[in-house]
């Protein structure tokens, strides 16, 4: 198969530039033939299975879009990154979070890794960024160890810039842990959203 640079530019653009390895291979470009693109001038290598045109432009979403295609569909943004890129509340979180449903050890220490299972219905894409929605970025944040005044905040910030239905946000509880649906609904109340 000859490799298909046109095709791997395409990939790049939708990517925000980046291109994992193991796509360039099925492009049909070889070690080699990265390589020679690496040495050459227009790409630069990111990280180890990952390399990027360079003349993309960078945004705020890099990262987000630079882990989604290394994990390669087996990873997905969630809980305090999440609700950062839905513009919940204000965490700031130190860490890039991810949920994954296979034991994969974190490529770098800027991640952190939970270990779930999400249905298609709990995932949202936004260009080569695949999230939870907002629904499922709640629930998660409200099983972790986030204070009930950070959650209430997220749940308000939800509601009032229609990034949350209260209702299905309220009927999302009917299938959680009776622990997190007792906050969800707090934060519901505590925003008057009930």
């Amino acid at each position: 198969m000859a490799p298909d640079y046109e095709a791997l530019e395409q990939l790049a653009l939708r990517q925000c530039g980046f291109v994992a390895t193991d796509q360039a291979s099925a492009l049909g470009l070889t070690a080699g033939d990265v390589n020679c693109l690496l040495k050459s001038g227009p790409w630069i290598s990111d990280c180890p299975g990952l390399f990027r045109l360079d003349s993309v432009r960078r945004t705020a979403l890099d990262e987000f879009a630079k882990w989604c295609t290394w994990f390669a569909g087996r990873a997905t943004v969630s809980h305090y990154s999440a609700a950062e890129l839905h513009g919940l509340g204000h965490l700031q979180p130190r860490f890039l979070h991810f949920s994954t449903e296979v034991p994969i050890m974190a490529p770098a220490r800027q991640l952190a890794l939970h270990r779930c299972i999400l249905a298609e219905s709990d995932c949202e894409q936004i260009g080569p960024i695949r999230l939870t929605t907002p629904v499922r970025t709640v629930l998660d944040i409200a099983a972790g160890g986030i204070s009930q005044e950070l959650l209430d905040e997220v749940v308000s910030d939800g509601v009032a810039i229609g990034r949350l239905d209260a209702r299905e946000l309220y009927l999302s509880c009917e299938n959680a842990e009776v622990d997190v649906a007792v906050r969800v609904e707090l934060a519901l109340v505590a925003n008057r959203s009930l």
